[in-house]
This record gives structure tokens, C-alpha cells and sequence, in this order.
């Protein structure tokens, strides 16, 4: 895998940790539970909005990697349906976890086939100068927001 995709990466593993955090017993209060949540959910927009700015569009562009793209971007808009209804539900609901365990899995199958399959296969098939510039544009908006 090319190392333009290793910020991704990078946010795949710290959104894995904020998950298990909220499903871990260890976490008692509404208030972390909301504060947790809270930082996840900032996480994975940032994260959306490179991937759908920057990555995605090009990798469209691909014959071999369009359906998995377009598959992508949907999977991003059932996660923030789910963040959006985890908000409205008390943590302490009996449906907030089932909520957040589906969460959790369409969040690792997603992560699983983009660290798999899509950054895999857009290494090979993308050309350098198309590498170089995902690597500089995600560069450019995670230094804008730190």
C-alpha cells in the first residue's frame, strides 16, 4: 500500500480505539459516553470529507475500482445516520448499544475493505502523479484543521 493512505490508516485505527472505548464496560458515564461519541463523530467527518474530496473522486474515475467506490460512499452515509441517531438516543437505552454494535460493524467491514482491497488495488492501478497528489491534498486539509 502506498504511503499516501497511511494518514488514513492512521484515522482507521484511532476511530477502532474510540469505538471499543464506548463498547468497553470501563466507560460508565452518560457524560464520557456523549464526550466519546462527540470526538467520534468529529473524527469521522474529517475523515469523510477527505476520503470523499480527495480519494474518492479519482478512484471513480477507475473502471476496476468505481462499484467498490460508489459502495464506499454509502457506507459513509449509513455511519452518519447511525452517529446522527446514536445522539438523539440516551446512552443508557438499551438501544443505544445495539445501535453503536452496528456501528461498529459496518465501521470495520468498511475499514477492512479500504485497508484490504480499495488502497491495495488504487496503489497499483493509480499513477504516481495521482498517488502524490492524494498524499499532498490530505497533507494540506489535516494540516488546516490541526
Amino acid at each position: 500500500m502506498n504511503k499516501a493512505f497511511q494518514p488514513l490508516v492512521k484515522d482507521h485505527d484511532k476511530v477502532k480505539g474510540m469505538i471499543e472505548d464506548l463498547m468497553s464496560s470501563k466507560i460508565k458515564s452518560t457524560e464520557q459516553k456523549l464526550d466519546i461519541l462527540g470526538n467520534l463523530k468529529k473524527e469521522l467527518q474529517l475523515h469523510e470529507q477527505i476520503e470523499e474530496d480527495v480519494v474518492y473522486p479519482i478512484l471513480k474515475k477507475k473502471k476496476d475500482l468505481k462499484d467498490v467506490t460508489l459502495e464506499a460512499y454509502e457506507e459513509h452515509h449509513v455511519v452518519d445516520g447511525i452517529l446522527d441517531e446514536l445522539e438523539k438516543v440516551d446512552p443508557e437505552n438499551e438501544i443505544w448499544k445495539a445501535k453503536l454494535t452496528v456501528l461498529q460493524e459496518i465501521l470495520l467491514h468498511h475499514i477492512k475493505e479500504e485497508e484490504k482491497e480499495i488502497f491495495p488495488e488504487a496503489t497499483d492501478k493509480l499513477t504516481q502523479d495521482e498517488l502524490d497528489t492524494i498524499e499532498t491534498n490530505i497533507k494540506q486539509i489535516k494540516n488546516s484543521v490541526n
